[in-house]
């Protein structure tokens, strides 16, 4: 009587199971591996938006801070800021020696002036970045005494700050009237992260 040895073929059957195992186990990894990258990239957009947004504020602030500026506050008056729509009193001379004023230029720190032709915009060679003496960008609330707060967690890092370029009025002047002057405003905010930041513009004309 001949009996029949199953063992090869139950072995066989184990070893594929255990390949398909594997191979599942493997593909689950890869799919949580897969969503924890997403998560990470989705945590880090929605941190990086959330940034820009801060930066965004601050700069709107720094343009209102430049309006009131303009206007004239009695802090800003007390510092010899004084802005008319007929005048250039305070900006840099029509020569081009000069584009922005610094710091050291204390009355008329931060005004702009339209650079000679082929040069490129008073507020694009302006540096924001600098905070000394040769600065020519004024931080929130220096001719104001407004308030801005920043520091850690979801404040911006630092101020924001602006430059004010005086504009000629072309269409007020060009009747033989005098000539009439608006003012540019460039400002630019800080999010958390320094390196995150965003730049707006207004015009404005004085009231």
């Amino acid at each position: 009587m001949k009996t029949f040895s199953r063992t090869s073929g139950s072995h066989r059957q184990r070893g594929i199971s255990l390949v398909i195992v594997l191979v599942l186990m493997i593909a689950a990894l890869f799919l949580g591996a897969s969503a924890a990258v997403i998560a990470i990239q989705a945590e880090k957009a929605s941190r990086g938006d959330r940034d820009r947004q801060v930066a965004f504020e601050a700069a709107e602030a720094a343009l209102n801070d430049a309006a009131i500026d303009i206007e004239g506050t009695a802090a800003a008056a007390s510092a010899g800021r004084v802005f008319s729509a007929d005048s250039t009193l305070g900006f840099p001379p029509l020569d081009g020696s000069v584009t922005c004023f610094t710091a050291k230029n204390t009355d008329s720190f931060g005004l702009c002036r339209q650079p000679v032709p082929g040069q490129p915009a008073a507020w694009l060679s302006a540096d924001f970045s600098v905070s000394t003496i040769n600065a020519e960008s004024v931080a929130y609330g220096h001719f104001t005494n407004a308030n801005f707060a920043t520091g850690t967690g979801n404040l911006p890092s630092r101020l924001p700050r602006y430059v004010i370029e005086l504009m000629p009025d072309v269409q007020a002047g060009g009747s033989g009237q005098k000539l009439q002057f608006f003012y540019r405003i460039t400002a630019i905010g800080f999010g958390a992260n320094p390196n995150t930041s965003v730049v707006l513009q207004s015009f404005h004309r004085k009231a």
